[in-house]
């Protein structure tokens, strides 16, 4: 009738072990490991395993306008008995930006991740921008590659081998052209401006997830003509 939790040397009794013998016996969870229980501690005392909830829906940011963490929870719904498997983590993070203020304001661009395509798209810009008599000036930003995933060196598919010419170091030049400059404030999304000097920018290559890194913003460029080679522009 005995079942102690943990390691208890008191609670012991007298009759058959596991293997046969007789004589002292025990009862705590212990027994299990050093193979002194008592015949019928498995039946007396049987191991009961943690139970816990599903997850919970994912929260949204801690905080809005930077790099910070969303969490989702789960609850024990039964403790863990007589050696039984412990409860796992009952808190789960992942990391998270929202790019909007709880006001509904947009934050500033330095957190916003530039979406960039080739520099060869440009040509057509400017004819379509030409037609149609909406030939607002573009600016040029010059970026220095600190970072890139390896899926931008294993694009596969011809409208994505032009990702094969990014390169940790290099210089890049992206353009911000029509339809991509945004009437209100002239930039396009992604540009960094407002970033501190030296602070690490994202971007996202487009038609391909796999390829994103990491930027510095160099400078500006109100009057720009983009090199034919490491040559990009906002989308």
């Amino acid at each position: 009738g005995l079942c102690c939790p943990g390691r208890d040397p008191a609670c012991l009794s007298s009759g058959r072990r596991p293997d046969g013998s007789s004589g002292p016996c025990y009862c705590d969870q212990e027994c299990a490991r050093t193979l002194d229980c008592c015949h019928d501690y498995a039946q007396a005392c049987p191991v009961i395993p943690c139970v816990v909830s599903q997850w919970s829906a994912w929260s949204g940011c801690a905080e809005p306008c930077k790099t910070t963490y969303r969490a989702r929870l789960r609850r024990v719904l039964q403790e863990p008995r007589n050696g039984g498997e412990p409860c796992p983590a009952l808190e789960e993070r992942a990391g998270c930006v929202e790019y909007w203020t709880r006001q509904g304001a947009e934050c500033q661009q330095a957190l916003i991740p530039a979406l960039i395509t080739t520099g060869g798209f440009g040509k057509a810009r400017k004819k379509r921008a030409a037609a149609d008599g909406s030939g607002r000036a573009g600016y040029c930003v010059e970026f220095q590659l600190v970072a890139l995933a390896p899926g931008c060196l294993h694009s596969q598919p011809w409208h994505t081998r032009w990702m094969r010419q990014l390169g940790e170091g290099h210089r890049v030049c992206v353009e911000c052209q029509p339809p991509a400059l945004l009437p209100l404030g002239q930039h396009c999304r992604g540009d960094g401006a407002g970033s501190h000097q030296n602070q690490l920018l994202h971007w996202q290559a487009v038609g391909n997830p796999r390829c994103r890194g990491t930027w510095r913003r160099i400078r500006q460029l109100d009057s720009c003509s983009c090199p034919s080679a490491h040559s990009f522009l906002f989308i």
